[in-house]
């Protein structure tokens, strides 16, 4: 059940890690809003930050930080579909994730766990739009492993994955807000 980065924020102020990971178990994308309107001249979202992953030597521009009100939708099956081990995205009520999108196609993407490696990949299933992880197009059917801070954009709706620790962390860097 998607809900707001302000929910979170004093669960992760009066939890410690363990606890809060335990409430949490389950991945979260944040949904980007949409920057259409707002002026340029804002400091806040036009200061843009580059990041290098070390391992890859790629760069990849750091997510913006999210603002109270940002939409937080966690990763996980709902009785929509009947995919045991997938966790589908779409624009569909038949879909765990439902994003009312028009560039999401009906079956858009899905995410699927990997118990052994403890991590989330994304798989993208033929949309017409694509799916991109860190800016790069997913080609169709190609699973793509996740971390903390990717940028998910499937049509033009861009999130951010965070892993519960991550997602911990990200909200401990914003308790100043409370």
């Amino acid at each position: 059940m998607p809900g707001m980065i302000k929910e979170y924020l004093e669960q992760a102020h009066n939890l410690d890690l363990e606890t809060f990971v335990a409430r949490n178990t389950v991945p979260f994308l944040i949904r980007h809003k949409e920057l259409q309107g707002i002026d340029p001249r804002d400091e806040y979202r036009s200061t843009l930050k580059f990041k290098v992953d070390q391992e890859t030597k790629e760069v990849r521009l750091e997510p913006l930080p999210p603002c109270p009100t940002d939409t937080v939708i966690p990763i996980e099956k709902s009785s929509n579909n009947s995919f045991a081990s997938k966790i589908l995205v779409g624009r569909t009520e038949t879909n765990d994730i439902v994003v009312p999108h028009i560039t999401i196609s009906k079956h858009h993407a899905f995410f699927q766990a990997d118990e052994e490696a403890n991590r989330y990949s994304v798989t993208d299933t033929g949309s017409t739009n694509g799916t991109k992880l860190n800016g790069q197009p997913i080609t169709s059917k190609e699973a793509r492993y996740m971390a903390d801070g990717d940028q998910i954009a499937f049509g033009d709706a861009g999130f951010t994955y965070y892993t519960p620790g991550g997602f911990y962390d990200l909200l401990r860097s914003l308790s100043i807000l409370l």
